[in-house]
This record gives structure tokens, C-alpha cells and sequence, in this order.
């Protein structure tokens, strides 16, 4: 799926999988190469072995003679891949790209970090951090008004998003009433939120790492037959208080805002929430009715995102 979100602040109105490169797979076998320290674009393939000393003088003898930059002089002849020049260029600025196992290279925010889509996530990061009290745990509903608008997928992208960015970011699978698989989300996870809620395993034992270094995952956990019970205060609150410290951003993936309550519930007890809106089926009405539930259980609105699918 891919997507292309616009971002609109409440009030203004209504609402390629890329392979595993030889680079990555030489820093991911040995850490020791994975080095913060800057260099030339050129010393890191030489250094990875991924190019000899005198194919990197070849290169810059074309990169002078034709003035382009390294990468497309290297592309040029035959010697890089484009996508080999993207990651080199990531691990350059230090921006965490899809890992090797090619589970997340379908989120262009970490498999194509230089395409529309991943600048359209990436905007939409900021305007999210502008409208949000960083200084503090912050937490973030993400919810459509029927399903289907996409939100899952926008979530999961703004978590990388926001672990690239250098935020500790817990993503949350607050949706206890179907069994999601996913590229975060594993319906077949035995801990997760349901058994935290209820008091019958500790939240530390239930968050799930991922290759990345700021992202932790909270996975649903087997479906319960009481979810609004289970999200009624202060349960939900007191998992808030016990992530303040370890987290700086807590997203929350959730029902159909029309036709589960669990949404007001926990919206009531987050920072603030984000209403995701899908071009060609979601309408005005749509929006606004799924704005006035959160709003009437004391939700606050950060606003809409209009979500574009390609047709």
C-alpha cells in the first residue's frame, strides 16, 4: 500500500521495496565498520569492500570531467546501483533505512527515503510536532471514522518516522477487536496491551523491539471480550505514567471511531488525537461526526490527515 498524506490542522478545514544492498549487508555483518565518523561517499564503498581504490578514482575522474556527484557518476558506469548510492547516502546523514530481512522495505519512509511518499510522511512529522508538547511523554491517537482509510499503514510510518528523527516512539496495536498482521503488528503475538490492561503480565515484559534503535512495538495481545471495559480509566493511565522516562512519543493504532467507543476512551486519556480521512470514500460528514465523538468524550483534536490512494 502506499499513500500519500496531507496534513490538516483541526479547524482548517475538512479534511519500491528496495533491495538489500551489498553496503548494508557488509556494516550489518560487522558492526565495528558501522562508524558514526563522516567520510567520502567513495571511502565508505572501498571500506565496506563493495568498491576497489582504483574503480573510486575511475569514478571521480568521470564525476570531474562530466561535473556530477559521485553517486550518479558511479551509476553512470555501471559500478553502484542507484539504490547502493540511496544508502550510502543514508548512512552518510545517519537516517536508519530498512533493514536486511526486507520486512519494512514496503515503507517508503524506510525503503525509498528519497521518494514523494517518505517527504509526504516526513512533513507530516513535523506538523505533528509542532502541534505536540514534546518537553513531555506525548500520546498520539491514530483513527479513521469507518476502517479502511489506511491508518494502520500511517501509523506504522510515522513510527519509523519519528525513530529516525531521534524520538524514543512506542507504537501501540490498540485494536482489540480484530487480529491485524501487519508489517509491526503480529496477530500471533501471545503478550501484548489486552494482558497489560488487565493486569496480567507487566508492560515491560510486553513491549517487542524491532531493528530499529528508538521503535518498540506493544502488539494487541489476545482478543478480550470486554475491550471498552479494558480501556476505561485508569488502566490506560497508568500505563501512560510507567512509559514517562522511557519513551518521548507513544502512537496509538485504533478501531473505526463510528463504530467502537473505544476510541472516546482512550482519546480522553491521550495527548491528542489525529483523524485519518481516505480520498474517494471518506466523506465531509465522515469527518466531522468522527471529530464531534472524540471532542464530546474530552478528546483533543490535532486535526486530519487526507490520505491520497494511487487509483
Amino acid at each position: 500500500m502506499k499513500v500519500s498524506p496531507e496534513f490538516l490542522p483541526d479547524g482548517a478545514g475538512a479534511a519500491h521495496p528496495l533491495p538489500a544492498s551489498h553496503l548494508n549487508a557488509v556494516l550489518a555483518a560487522d558492526p565495528r565498520l558501522a562508524r558514526a565518523a563522516p567520510e567520502r561517499i567513495g571511502d565508505l564503498f572501498v571500506r565496506t569492500r563493495r568498491l576497489s581504490p582504483a574503480e573510486v578514482a575511475h569514478i571521480a575522474q568521470v564525476q570531474e570531467a562530466k561535473n556530477l556527484r559521485f553517486g550518479d557518476a558511479a551509476v553512470s558506469l555501471g559500478l553502484l546501483s542507484e539504490q547502493e548510492v540511496w544508502q550510502a547516502l543514508s548512512r552518510q546523514y545517519q537516517y536508519p533505512t530498512a533493514p536486511l530481512d526486507g520486512r519494512f522495505t514496503t515503507y517508503p519512509v524506510v525503503g525509498a527515503p528519497y521518494s514523494q511518499e517518505a517527504e509526504a510522511v516526513r512533513k507530516l512529522r513535523t506538523q505533528i510536532l509542532l502541534g505536540l508538547d514534546m518537553r513531555h511523554l506525548q500520546s498520539l491517537v491514530v483513527a479513521g471514522p469507518h476502517g479502511g482509510e489506511g491508518k494502520t499503514y500511517l501509523a506504522e510510518s510515522l513510527a519509523f518516522a519519528f525513530a529516525q528523527n531521534g524520538q524514543r516512539t512506542l507504537l501501540i496495536n490498540a485494536d482489540l477487536r480484530a487480529r491485524q498482521q501487519s508489517g509491526l503488528f503480529d496477530s500471533q503475538r501471545q503478550q501484548g496491551l489486552s494482558l497489560v490492561l488487565s493486569g496480567r503480565q507487566p508492560l515491560q515484559q510486553s513491549l517487542v523491539d524491532t531493528p530499529f534503535l528508538d521503535l518498540k512495538v506493544l502488539d494487541a495481545g489476545p482478543l478480550p471480550p470486554n475491550p471498552a471495559e479494558l480501556f476505561s480509566a485508569p488502566a490506560l493511565d497508568q500505563v501512560f505514567n510507567e512509559l514517562r522516562g522511557q519513551f518521548d512519543l507513544v502512537l496509538i493504532d485504533t478501531p473505526a471511531v463510528s463504530r467502537f467507543p473505544d476510541v472516546q476512551l482512550i482519546a480522553q486519556q491521550a495527548s491528542a488525537c489525529l483523524i485519518v480521512a481516505r480520498q474517494h470514500r471518506t466523506s465531509l460528514s465522515d469527518i466531522q461526526r468522527a471529530k464531534r465523538l472524540v471532542q464530546v468524550a474530552g478528546g483533543r483534536l490535532l486535526g486530519s490527515v487526507y490520505n491520497v490512494f494511487p487509483r
